[in-house]
């Protein structure tokens, strides 16, 4: 085995090692034949050194298994969102399941992800909005913990984030069903019934076996704004706890880049950019936002991504001063979006 720093000369060696960054998030398995792609990709997180199979090792490891994590990853993914609206159903019916039932979907999954630093690629290439306030859901519980490892808290905190993410829409399950799956946007009437669902998860929650303050209060907040222009009770920065604002940030991120009935996704750079213009209007946490979106732009070095003018091009260096306009690979040109203003990345592919 030997170690070698990051650089084209490693270009086509075999990992001996899995290979984590700074926040323990695995970036590349042991036994991944290195490409370009991972090249930039360890320079992007900073890794100074990885661990190379020599020759007669690299013969006798077995082949990466890339594409059976992908297709274990989306099968957990799924069984985790059939499970979650099986749960969601009984509140909708009348019946409040246990904090545990909950666990045991959520947890097999959140420890995936806060070990595979691929998992929320997989997740934003996924098109479409069946079942989307169960993987909304699902999404936001998976994003509250990954903030909460990135700002340093404990396990049992991130634990409780995810929960807290998992559960903050809850009280959807009591709005009306014709303004629940409404394809077009709500009317203010109906808005303002739609508002209603954050007292509602409140209410909810503060019966459910197993749940503690912050989980009822995550789900009476997550609506609530810094600089008081939320809802329900308009309630400003000193108001809000820290956990809610996490959870708040993660809905946001969530809600942008997922397909609703009434418009398209966009990317993950786009809810980035949203999420960057609300902390300097004073709406979001600007700490919890930038420790976020500077780790999520970073997932996607070496992807492939579309422009809003339908060009196709590869994700290549994330900039520090401006990490939502990458420097981007256009067949053989290389395009800064920081210098092209007018284009942005549109969604990323598969």
């Amino acid at each position: 085995m030997a170690e070698a720093k990051p650089s084209r000369s490693i270009l086509g060696k075999t990992l001996a090692q899995d290979v984590y960054n700074q926040y323990g998030l695995l970036l590349l398995p042991a036994g991944a034949v290195l490409h370009e792609s991972d090249i930039r990709l360890l320079s992007a997180h900073q890794v100074e050194t990885v661990h190379l199979a020599e020759s007669e090792e690299a013969t006798a490891m077995p082949s990466p298994l890339i594409h059976w994590q992908e297709a274990e990853a989306a099968r957990q993914y799924m069984e985790a969102v059939k499970q979650t609206e099986h749960l969601f159903l009984q509140i909708a019916n009348g019946s409040i399941p246990p904090l545990h039932q909950f666990n045991e979907v959520f947890y097999p999954l959140l420890d995936d992800v806060l070990k595979r630093h691929g998992f929320l690629r997989f997740v934003y290439i996924k098109e479409g909005t069946e079942q989307y306030t169960y993987r909304h859901s699902l999404h936001v519980g998976i994003l509250s913990a990954l903030i909460g490892k990135l700002m340093g808290r404990s396990r049992e905190e991130i634990v409780r984030l995810g929960q807290a993410g998992l559960l903050h829409d809850v009280g959807k399950m009591l709005m009306p069903p014709d303004i629940l799956m409404k394809p077009t946007r709500l009317t203010d009437e109906e808005f303002a019934i739609m508002k209603q669902h954050a007292k509602l998860g409140e209410q909810l929650l503060r019966s459910m076996e197993g749940a503690d303050e912050i989980i009822p209060l995550c789900a009476l907040m997550h609506h609530e704004r810094l600089d008081g222009s939320g809802y329900p009770n308009g309630l400003t920065q000193a108001d809000i706890p820290l956990e809610c604002q996490i959870v708040s940030v993660a809905d946001v991120f969530d809600a942008i880049c997922s397909d609703r009935v009434y418009r398209k996704g966009t990317s993950p750079f786009e809810a980035s950019n949203v999420l960057w213009q609300s902390a300097c209007e004073g709406k979001l946490n600007p700490e919890i936002v930038t420790r976020f979106i500077h780790y999520v732009v970073m997932l996607y070095v070496g992807s492939r991504a579309c422009l809003n003018n339908g060009e196709q091009v590869e994700v290549v260096m994330i900039h520090t001063d401006e990490p939502m306009r990458p420097l981007v690979r256009r067949g053989d040109d290389y395009l800064d979006l920081r210098q092209h203003r007018s284009l942005h990345i549109q969604s990323i592919i598969a």
